[in-house]
C-alpha cells in the first residue's frame, strides 16, 4: 500500500442507534431490534423476523426512500466531526458508498435518488464528490481499498469518505426474498432478518491527520479484493478460494512475525454458503488467528444490513478499539457479495505498539 491510511471519524445510523458510538454501544451490549412480525403489504402469510430504524415513517416500504434518509443521517455525523478541523480553503472530498447490487426494488438508476440526498449535505467549504459503487457486501471494503490508494498517491486528495447503506425494506425485495427462501420465517431453519443501515468513516493519511490534528481511530495495515467465481445460489461448490485469497493478501504484513488477528468482523448472516466459505478460509489460514471461530456480526442487533455491513464492521472496529473493550491491536473484516466480488481488510488500533504485551487487553 502507497501510504499508511487512518479512519478519523465515522457516523452511523441502524435500527439500534442513530451514531456511530450508539449503535456500536448498542451492538456490544447485545441489544436486538429484530422482531418477529408480519408485513400487511405483502399479504396475510406467516411471521417473519425483520429489523427496522423505529425513526423512519412506519409505513414506508420503498427501499431507495430509506436508503436516502439512512445514509445521509450519517454522513452528516462524520461531517460533524470533521468541520471543526477542516482548512478555511475549498476541499473537494470524493465520498465512496457502496450500494446494493442490483435486486427487485433496487436498480442501478436508484442509485442517483440516494447520491442526491449525500450530496446535498455538501456546502461552500466542502464538495461533496459522491461516487456509487453497485457491488454489495463487499462494497466498502473495495472503497476502502480505493481510498488508501488515493491518499497515499503524490497527488493526493487529504480525506476521502468510505460508506455503505442498504435496506431490505422493500415490498418487491421483501418479497423476491421470500421466493428464494433467503428470509427467516417462522418455521423455516435459514435465511436472514432483513434490516437496514448506513455507515461512513473518514480515511487520511497518517501524516495529514496528524497536520490536521484529527486522532486516529484505526490504522489501515491492508485493504484488498479478489473474485469468486462459484457464487451463492448455483450448482458450483464454493471452496472459498476467492475469499482466501483476498485474507491471504490481507494478512500479508503479519508474514514472519509472531503477530496474530485478535477480532474478526464479518457479513455472516446465518446462510449457509457464508459460514461454509468462512470455514475453508480458516482450513487453511487459521493459524493467523487467535479464535477463527469468534467472528463478530451486527446481524443480531441489526438484521441483514447488506451493502452497508463493511461500512458498519469499520465503525464497530474502531469503537472498540476506542471504547478499549477489543480482544487485541489487530483486526480482520471481510465482506462476500453474491456476484462474486471479495474484500477484506487488516486494521490495527492506532499507537499500539510494536509488542504484542505493549497494552493489557482482556483475555
Amino acid at each position: 500500500m502507497p501510504a499508511e491510511a487512518v479512519l478519523v471519524a465515522s457516523g452511523a445510523r441502524a435500527p439500534v442507534g442513530t451514531t456511530a458510538e450508539s449503535v456500536a454501544a448498542a451492538v456490544r451490549a447485545g441489544i436486538s431490534r429484530v422482531r418477529l412480525l408480519q408485513v400487511p403489504e405483502l399479504g396475510r402469510q406467516a411471521d417473519s423476523f425483520i429489523a427496522r430504524d423505529g425513526l423512519l415513517d412506519a409505513q414506508e416500504w420503498c427501499g431507495v426512500t430509506r436508503m436516502a434518509a439512512l445514509g445521509a443521517a450519517a454522513l452528516e455525523e462524520v461531517l460533524a466531526k470533521l468541520t471543526p478541523a477542516l482548512p478555511q480553503r475549498s476541499l473537494d472530498v470524493p465520498v465512496l458508498v457502496g450500494l446494493p447490487e442490483e435486486r427487485p426494488g433496487w436498480r442501478a438508476s436508484d442509485a442517483s435518488r440516494v447520491t442526491a440526498a449525500l450530496s446535498a449535505l455538501g456546502s461552500a467549504r466542502l464538495n461533496l464528490q459522491v461516487e456509487p459503487r453497485l457491488t454489495g457486501h463487499a462494497s466498502a471494503l473495495e472503497g476502502l481499498r480505493e481510498a488508501v490508494t488515493r491518499v497515499g498517491h503524490t497527488s493526493r486528495c487529504p480525506l476521502v469518505i468510505v460508506g455503505g447503506i442498504d435496506s431490505y425494506h422493500d415490498v418487491q425485495t421483501l418479497a423476491w426474498l421470500r421466493e428464494r427462501n433467503q428470509w427467516l420465517e417462522e418455521g423455516t431453519r435459514m435465511g436472514f432478518a432483513p434490516g437496514e443501515a448506513a455507515a461512513f468513516v473518514a480515511v487520511m493519511a497518517t501524516q495529514d491527520a496528524r497536520r490536521w490534528r484529527l486522532a486516529p481511530n484505526a490504522t489501515v495495515r491492508a485493504a484488498t479484493t479478489a473474485h469468486e467465481t462459484k457464487l451463492i445460489h448455483s450448482d458450483d461448490l464454493n471452496l472459498g478460494e476467492g475469499m482466501t485469497a483476498a485474507v491471504a493478501e490481507a494478512l500479508a504484513p503479519l508474514e514472519g512475525t509472531r503477530k496474530v488477528v485478535a477480532d474478526v468482523h464479518s457479513d455472516l448472516n446465518g446462510e449457509r454458503y457464508r459460514s461454509e466459505e468462512w470455514g475453508f478460509v480458516t482450513l487453511r489460514l487459521g493459524a493467523a488467528f487467535r479464535d477463527a471461530s469468534a467472528v463478530h456480526t451486527p446481524v443480531s442487533s441489526c438484521g441483514e444490513v447488506g451493502a452497508a455491513t463493511g461500512a458498519l464492521n469499520l465503525v464497530l472496529c474502531a469503537q472498540a478499539w476506542q471504547r478499549r473493550y477489543a480482544s487485541g491491536p489487530r483486526a480482520l473484516l471481510w465482506g462476500s457479495s453474491e456476484a462474486g466480488l471479495r474484500a477484506a481488510a487488516l486494521l490495527e488500533e492506532p499507537l499500539s505498539g510494536s509488542e504484542e504485551g505493549a497494552k493489557p487487553w482482556p483475555r
